[in-house]
């Protein structure tokens, strides 16, 4: 499919509706040629990490890209989030529940107070939280990056989460019953056959790995669905108590909780490719798109 004024305006017109479940984001359905001699650039938040590295490089040879990966967060460069095509949040170490424990009703802040000492925090997590924060804010206030897509992969499903206000299990095993998940193979459920979930895996269900013992706070997710119009949980495992992905249907951003970087075939192959054709479709019309519609 080529990008013809009449797509292009199309798009435009879409993205006005920031609340609506359809449109220009929603979709991995596209396709996007690079100008020659041109790469894209995906910047990691933190160490991006050997199997996301060799996902990114692979699935953009597969389409034809040039792509560098670089970490937004190193101390030899220093690289502006505008600057990049698309971000990927990788998975990483605890959230301090400081961040989101405030920003809950009373009876969840007293809730999460008395599991926080669960968190497992350490100084990369500090310094992360710091830096992936701050980014996602300002990426959510700033609408000229609004076609600059966000893959965020288990720690980075959980920034997404608390950057919205939603707070997360802090353990699961203690507040849920179900063992933490330490490399474990689950079965993820697809809850919206029109989800970009459903879209870029083909399933209705999936094993994915996981190792993770936080996660988005289902419950009180349900129980103020109100407050965030323009999310969903898309898929869901354990009998429908942990999240598996996230997604935002005012920006081109998708969060899964599981790790597609270890999982061989369609999760590993939709997501990726994914964010390579988004980060493609900012490079070549994002700005055009931006200043068409501001």
């Amino acid at each position: 499919m080529k990008f013809t004024p009449t797509l292009i305006l199309l798009l435009i017109t879409l993205s006005s509706f920031s609340f609506a479940k359809v449109g220009a984001y929603q979709t991995g359905n596209i396709s996007c040629e690079m100008p020659k001699g041109e790469k894209l650039v995906i910047g990691c938040t933190n160490y991006c990490g050997r199997f996301n590295r060799w996902g990114l490089k692979w699935y953009a040879r597969k389409l034809g890209y040039d792509v560098d990966i670089v970490n937004l967060r190193s101390n030899k460069q220093s690289i502006d989030y505008t600057q990049v095509d698309g971000i990927l949040i990788p998975g990483g170490s605890d959230i301090d529940p400081k961040w989101y424990k405030n920003r809950v009703t009373s009876e969840m802040k007293e809730h999460i107070e008395k599991y926080e000492h669960l968190a497992e925090l350490n100084e990369i997590g500090k310094v992360r939280d710091e830096f992936e924060f701050d980014l996602v804010t300002k990426y959510f206030l700033n609408k000229n990056q609004r076609y600059q897509p966000i893959l965020g992969i288990c720690r980075g499903m959980q920034v997404l989460t608390v950057s919205q206000g939603i707070p997360l299990y802090v353990d699961i095993k203690a507040e849920l019953g179900i063992d933490n998940r330490r490399y474990k193979l689950d079965r993820v459920y697809v809850q919206n056959e029109e989800s970009l979930i459903k879209e870029l895996v083909g399933l209705n269900n999936f094993r994915a790995v996981e190792l993770h013992h936080q996660g988005l706070n289902v419950e009180y997710f349900n129980q103020h669905k109100e407050k965030w119009p323009y999310l969903e949980v898309t898929s869901l495992s354990n009998k429908n108590l942990i999240a598996e992905s996230l997604e935002f249907y005012n920006r081109p951003v998708l969060g899964v909780q599981f790790h597609p970087e270890w999982t061989f075939g369609s999760p590993r192959r939709g997501i990726f490719k994914w964010l390579l054709k988004r980060s493609c479709f900012n490079h070549v019309h994002g700005k055009k798109l931006t200043k068409g519609n501001e």
